[in-house]
C-alpha cells in the first residue's frame, strides 16, 4: 500500500469514469475508499445540499464505498468529516469526469473541481481528472483512450504524493484530450469565458449549461498561450498545477484599497453608534 485515496466525482458512483480510475488506482496499491454522488450532478460547483442521504455501496476494488443523494462536495465534505476520519486519506481525486474542465469558468462551474476543492479547503491535497469530449463516450475507441486516461491519472497520482510534500501546491487539474495523445503540457489556467446559452424550442426556456457540438475548437474557441485550453486543443495532456491557499493574496487588489477607503469616508454619516 503506498497510501490511501478517496475518490469522488460528478458523473455518478455509475460513471465509466471512476470505475476505470478506481479499477487503476487500485492497481497501483492505493488503498481505494470512494464516496460519490448517486446520480448525475454535472455543474454543482462546489454548492453544498443542506440535507443529504448516504448509502453504503459495493463498488469492486475498495475498501470502503458510499453513495450520496448530493453533490461533489457534499460526498468529500462527509467522507472527511465522519466517513473516513479515522482513515485521512493522503489524497483525494475527482473524475474521471466525462467532458473537459479547462479554463475559469469550467473551474468555477465544474463538480469535479468542485470536489477537489472542497478536500483542499478541508486541509487535504486533490487531483481533478477530466477527458475532454463534448456530449459522452460515443465510440469504443473514445472508451480505450478513458481507460487509458484513468490509468495515466493513477500513475500521476503516485507522483504528486511526493510533489505535493514538497511544495506549496494544492490541487493539480489534469486534461486530456480525446484523441491520442502527444505528450503532456504543464499549463496555467485559461482566461475563458465559453457559457452557451440557447434558446429552448419551447419559447420560454433557456439552456445555460450543455454543448451543442461535439467540436472542441467551436466549444472553447480562443484561450490564452500556454494555458490548459490551448495543450487540450492540440492534442496534449493539460497538467494545470494550483496553489489555492495563494488566492486570498493574489486575488484581493491592494493597489486599490487606500482609494476604496478614501471614497467610503464620505458615506460615514450613514454609520451610527
Amino acid at each position: 500500500m503506498i497510501g490511501s485515496v478517496l475518490v469522488t466525482n460528478d458523473d455518478g458512483i455509475d460513471s465509466p469514469g471512476i470505475k476505470y480510475l478506481i479499477e487503476e488506482l487500485s492497481k497501483k496499491e492505493f488503498d481505494v475508499y470512494v464516496v460519490a454522488p448517486k446520480n448525475q450532478v454535472s455543474g454543482a460547483g462546489k454548492s453544498h445540499s443542506f440535507y443529504v442521504k448516504v448509502e453504503k455501496c459495493d463498488v469492486k476494488g475498495t475498501k470502503g464505498s458510499w453513495c450520496v443523494e448530493g453533490k461533489p462536495a457534499d460526498a468529500v465534505a462527509i467522507s472527511l468529516k465522519f466517513l473516513l476520519k479515522d482513515v485521512k486519506p493522503d489524497i483525494i481525486v475527482s473524475g474521471i469526469n466525462i467532458g473537459p474542465n479547462m479554463g475559469l469558468m469550467d473551474f468555477f462551474t465544474s463538480g469535479t473541481i468542485g470536489g477537489a476543492l472542497e478536500g483542499v479547503l478541508l486541509g487535504y491535497k486533490a487531483i481533478a481528472s477530466s477527458f475532454a469530449v463534448l456530449r459522452g463516450i460515443k465510440t469504443q475507441e473514445q472508451d480505450i483512450l478513458l481507460r487509458k486516461s484513468a490509468e495515466i491519472t493513477a500513475e500521476i497520482s503516485k507522483i504528486m504524493l511526493e510533489i505535493f510534500k514538497e511544495e506549496k501546491l494544492d490541487l493539480i487539474n489534469i486534461n486530456f484530450p480525446s484523441i491520442n495523445p502527444l505528450g503532456f503540457k504543464v499549463t496555467k489556467i485559461s482566461w475563458l469565458s465559453n457559457i452557451d446559452v440557447k434558446l429552448d424550442s419551447r419559447g420560454d426556456v433557456y439552456q445555460v449549461m450543455g454543448w451543442k457540438t461535439d467540436n472542441l475548437e467551436e466549444a472553447y474557441a480562443g484561450g490564452d498561450k500556454e494555458s490548459d485550453v490551448e495543450a487540450v486543443k492540440k492534442g496534449y495532456i493539460s497538467i494545470t498545477p494550483l496553489c489555492i491557499r495563494c488566492i486570498p493574496e493574489n486575488i484581493s487588489y491592494f493597489n486599490v484599497f487606500e482609494k476604496v477607503e478614501n471614497r467610503l469616508k464620505s458615506l460615514g454619516y450613514l454609520i451610527t453608534a
